[in-house]
């Protein structure tokens, strides 16, 4: 087994273990280091299971010490480094782990006048990120927080049941989401004065993502409401954009969140797939359906980047219990 794995002769070194979370080592000399893991806003020393600095978020938690990991919790609860745009992405069928690689996409360099110019470290290629740019639209440059809503992807169209129906990946999807909803609301950003939250949640999905997106939305909204109406009213989901949600049919667009649907003009393309994903989602108004306006019908999300600019977080209204879609 050694001989397939990272311990291998003649491999790289794998820094990315443990949360993805890049290890810190053997930046010395004599081959010692750091042993630390980079989590971007602090270091964790896995040799002693605790921070060398204070979470952010302490006051949030005087009953725990402000040098543990996720609570003392690591089997269910992970420390994102607060603050998030959610993207959850759909079927990868392997080629393209879940994650942030799943919005990145290599695309020609051009220069102003769109001609093809040469990147010495790329040749005529440079990468573009979806999620980057669906986080500047909405003016957040917060770390985001990635699902894999094809829950594991590769074949669960013909292998698996959860995976495979629409209602499968609801399930999973609200699952996820109890785990989840009280790491996230905990660490949502909040004004430095007062201490209430400012931030908004904005959740991003496509393709087999749309039906674990609902039931994510689900088991944050059924959190929510146990807390108390004070900070329920702080507290809001202002966006849901489904692209090219697969099985739409077999999903609802929660009432009281602005939800858009983007998806191609289906059956123009059988071999760019544009008929996979052409179905509604039941709920929505006609005017919160956009069909895609590039020429494109593949079911690529990287066929949506022109569709970035309409998103918009949506308009609220407290009605003394809930907040209402305007």
């Amino acid at each position: 087994m050694q001989g397939i794995s990272s311990k291998a002769a003649n491999t790289l070194t794998n820094k990315y273990q443990y949360n993805s979370k890049e290890k810190q080592e053997k930046e010395f000399s004599d081959g010692f280091g750091l042993e630390l893991l980079d989590y971007g806003a602090r270091f964790y020393d896995a040799q002693i299971g605790r921070w060398h600095k204070t979470d952010n978020k302490a006051e949030l938690y005087f009953a725990t010490s402000a040098y543990v990991y996720a609570l003392n919790q690591p089997t269910n609860a992970v420390d994102p480094d607060g603050n998030l745009v959610v993207f959850i992405n759909g079927n990868h069928f392997g080629f393209s782990a879940p994650g942030a690689s799943y919005w990145e996409t290599k695309v020609y360099k051009t220069d102003a006048n769109r001609s093809t110019i040469w990147n010495p470290r790329g040749g005529y290629l440079e990468s573009r990120y979806f999620d980057r740019e669906v986080q500047t639209q909405l003016g957040d440059n917060h770390t985001p927080r990635y699902y894999d809503g094809s829950v594991g992807g590769w074949h669960p169209i013909a292998n698996s049941t959860v995976n495979g129906s629409a209602q499968g990946r609801i399930d999973e999807g609200y699952k996820q989401g109890k785990l989840d909803a009280k790491t996230i609301i905990d660490n949502l950003e909040r004004d430095k004065s007062s201490g209430n939250i400012i931030e908004t949640i904005k959740i991003v999905t496509h393709s087999m993502g749309g039906a674990y997106g609902k039931g994510f939305v689900a088991a944050l909204k059924e959190y929510i409401k146990t807390l108390p109406v004070e900070q329920q009213k702080q507290i809001k989901i202002s966006l849901v954009a489904d692209f090219d949600p697969y099985q739409a049919g077999d999903i609802t667009a929660d009432p009281d969140i602005n939800t858009t649907q983007y998806k191609h003009e289906g059956g123009k393309n059988i071999l760019g797939m544009g008929w996979l994903a052409n179905e509604d989602e039941k709920g929505l108004d006609k005017k919160d359906i956009k069909t895609n306006t590039g020429t494109s019908t593949d079911h690529s999300i990287f066929t949506f980047f022109c569709d970035i600019s309409s998103l918009a977080e949506g308009i609220y209204k407290w009605n003394g219990v809930k907040w209402v879609k305007q």
